[in-house]
């Protein structure tokens, strides 16, 4: 099998660097300083709510195409098959965690917490809530993964370079 260009090489790791660390580094903003910021200093819950509902919607879009560039930038280095299907599964969970969980809690928010709210739309808006940060924290902790995953790619595939060139 005849081997890479050394710059069509770089171009792929440095795409595939780029995509995971641009979805690493907006869901720890978000989950670390642009949520928790957003429920401490703004008037009510409500109003924090409808400012980080649509950031929360753009890092599920993100996730949702980040995921099959990263599957197809893994298949063109020569990566194994969980660092393929590892950001399959993060972006399958991201578009649940989209149009499911965050469309379910969008429906019933003015029912839980509207002047007529009702218990029962509360406490479904609760369990979808957990849901929801549950998949969130599931998402971050694999891209997490993932970083060190391909960081261990990268080294080997480095020593393998050294090892044929001495």
């Amino acid at each position: 099998m005849a081997e890479r260009p050394a710059a069509w090489d770089l171009v792929l790791r440095s795409a595939l660097w780029l995509t995971l660390g641009g979805w690493i580094g907006a869901w720890l903003l978000f989950g670390a300083v642009v949520a928790p910021t957003a429920f401490r200093v703004l008037p009510s819950t409500e109003v924090a709510g409808s400012l980080v509902t649509p950031i929360l919607a753009v890092l599920h879009l993100y996730g949702a195409a980040a995921g099959p560039l990263l599957a197809l930038l893994a298949v063109a280095l020569g990566r194994g098959p969980l660092l393929v299907a590892l950001p399959l599964i993060m972006s399958a969970l991201c578009l649940y965690s989209h149009f499911g969980v965050s469309a379910e809690l969008s429906e019933i928010r003015d029912h839980a917490f509207g002047p007529v709210g009702a218990l029962e739309f509360a406490a479904r808006f609760t369990r979808l809530h957990r849901i929801s940060l549950g998949l969130f924290m599931g998402i971050a902790s694999a891209a997490v993964l993932l970083l060190v995953l391909h960081t261990r790619a990268d080294i080997a595939a480095r020593r393998r370079k050294t090892e044929r060139n001495s």
